[in-house]
C-alpha cells in the first residue's frame, strides 16, 4: 500500500524548482516584471497541494462478494458501490482495490465524475487459486489537481471483506454403503441374556483369539466356540488422515497433489458426516479435525473450517499423523490419501490399521505425474500386502472417478 498523504508529482517539483531558481534569477538581474511572472509559476504546485488538502476527497465504498465463500479454483465477482461526498473535487479518481495474488492480486480502475457528488458502481471478477481466507481491501484512491502537479493518496472508507476459499467438496454418492465405511469390525454379534452379567455381546471364535475369552455358557448353547467382544461390535467412526507435507506432493496449485488429497479428505468427511458417523482427521501436522457430538451441518461447517485452513507441513515423515496407533483402534475404518511414500511412511499406516477391518488409501499415480520412485512402488505393494485398497490418482482422476474404483 501506498503511503498515504499530499505530494508533488514530477512535474509539479519540477516547475517549483525551477520556478523558484527563475525568481532568484529574475530578482538578480532587477527585473521585477519578469520576478512577478516566474513567481506565479513557481506557487502553482504549492496552489496544488492546498487545493487538495482543503478539497481533499471524502471517498466511501462497499464492497458486496458473491458468494464470499468458494472451492479453490473457481471464482467469485465483486460489487464495489463507490460514493464521493466531496462536491468540489473535480479531477479524474484511479482506485486500487487491493487483494492478494492467490485471488487475483486486486484490480484497478478509474472514474471520472466532474464536479458535485456521485456514486458509482464497478464489477470484477476474483479468480482463486490457493484455499485459505483472504482479505479483500482496503480501497486506496489516487486524486490529483487538473495540471497534474500535485496528487493526493487516500483510503476509501468502509471495511475490508473477507474471501473463504474452501477445498473442493466432490460428491461420492453412496460413500458409507459402497465403500464399506463405518462397519463394524466385528460383524453381525449376538446379545445374550436379558440383564445382568449375561448381558454381553458375542461373536464367533477367531484364529488369535484368547481362550480367557470364550463365553463357555454361549459355546454350549450355539454348538461353535463363542468369544465375548471386548469392545462395542459396531462403532460408526472413522478416521482420515490428510498428507500435508510439502515434500511428498507434485505440481502447485489447484492442479497440484497436496490440494487432489485435501480435497479427496473433505469430500470423504462431508460424506460421513452426513452419515452422522464420528469423524478424526490428522496429519502428520497434527489433529486437524475431531467431529466430537457435533452432527449435521455444524459438524460438517467446523470440518470445512479445518480443511480450509489446513496449511503445508515441514514434517517429512507420515508416521507423525499416527503416533499413537492405539487412539485408531475403535475407528470402524480408515482412509489415507497421501502424496509419495516411502517404506517407513507404509510401515506407519500399517501398524495403524492394525486392528482396523477397512482400510484405503489413495495414493499418487507416481509416473503420470512425471516422477519415477521405487521406493513409492514398494510402500503401495506393502500396504496392499497387509490388506489396505490402494488405488493411485493421476493429475487428470477426479475424486469421484477415483472412489468409484475403491467401490468396485
Amino acid at each position: 500500500m501506498a503511503k498515504r498523504g499530499t505530494s508533488l508529482t514530477g512535474r509539479g517539483t519540477v516547475l517549483l524548482v525551477a520556478g523558484t531558481a527563475a525568481t532568484v534569477g529574475a530578482a538578480w538581474l532587477g527585473e521585477l516584471d519578469l520576478v512577478l511572472v516566474v513567481l506565479t509559476i513557481a506557487a502553482l504546485p504549492l496552489v496544488a497541494v492546498s487545493y487538495l488538502y482543503l478539497a481533499r476527497p471524502r471517498v466511501s465504498q462497499q464492497r458486496v462478494l458473491t458468494p464470499d465463500t468458494v472451492p479453490v479454483g473457481s471464482t467469485s465477482r465483486v460489487v464495489m458501490h463507490v460514493a464521493n461526498q466531496t462536491p468540489a473535487q473535480g479531477s479524474v479518481l484511479r482506485f486500487v482495490d487491493e487483494a492478494p495474488d492467490e485471488v487475483g492480486g486486486g484490480v484497478s480502475f478509474v472514474i471520472a465524475r466532474g464536479f458535485g457528488r456521485w456514486q458509482q458502481s464497478v464489477g470484477y471478477t476474483l479468480e482463486t487459486s490457493r484455499r485459505g481466507r483472504f482479505e479483500i481491501g482496503p480501497l486506496q484512491g489516487t486524486v490529483s489537481d487538473a495540471f497534474g502537479l500535485a496528487r493526493r493518496t487516500f483510503v476509501a472508507a468502509g471495511d475490508p471483506s473477507l474471501l473463504r476459499v474452501t477445498p473442493h467438496v466432490w460428491p461420492l454418492g453412496q460413500l458409507t454403503r459402497g465403500a464399506g465405511l463405518g462397519a463394524a469390525g466385528d460383524a453381525t454379534p449376538q446379545r445374550i441374556g436379558s440383564a445382568g452379567q449375561d448381558d454381553v455381546l458375542v461373536r464367533e471364535h477367531r484364529h488369535g483369539d484368547g481362550m480367557r475369552r470364550v463365553h463357555w455358557k454361549m459355546t454350549a448353547k450355539q454348538g461353535d466356540l463363542m468369544v465375548r467382544l471386548e469392545e462395542h461390535p459396531w462403532d460408526p467412526s472413522s478416521t482420515l488422515i490428510v498428507d500435508n507435507r510439502r515434500s511428498a506432493h507434485l505440481g502447485e496449485g489447484p492442479s497440484g497433489s497436496l490440494e487432489w488429497a485435501v480435497s479427496a479428505v473433505t469430500s470423504v468427511a462431508a460424506q460421513l458426516i452426513e452419515g452422522r458417523y464420528r469423524l478424526s482427521i490428522l496429519a502428520p501436522s497434527g489433529t486437524v479435525f475431531e467431529s466430537g457430538h457435533a452432527v449435521g451441518q455444524e459438524a460438517r461447517h467446523s470440518m470445512l473450517e479445518a480443511m480450509t485452513d489446513l496449511p503445508e507441513s515441514g514434517q517429512t515423515w507420515l508416521g507423525k499423523a499416527v503416533d499413537d496407533p492405539d487412539a485408531l483402534t475403535t475407528s470402524a475404518s480408515l482412509v489415507a490419501v497421501t502424496g509419495i511414500m516411502h517404506a517407513a511412511d507404509a510401515a506407519a499406516l500399517v501398524a495403524a490399521g492394525g486392528r482396523t477391518h477397512n482400510l484405503v488409501a489413495m495414493v499418487p499415480d507416481a509416473p503420470a505425474w512425471g516422477v519415477s520412485d521405487h521406493d513409492h512402488d514398494d510402500a503401495c505393494r506393502l500396504l496392499r500386502n497387509r490388506g489396505w485398497r490402494v488405488e493411485t490418482y493421476a493429475p487428470t482422476d477426479t475424486v469421484p472417478h477415483v472412489w468409484r474404483r475403491i467401490r468396485r
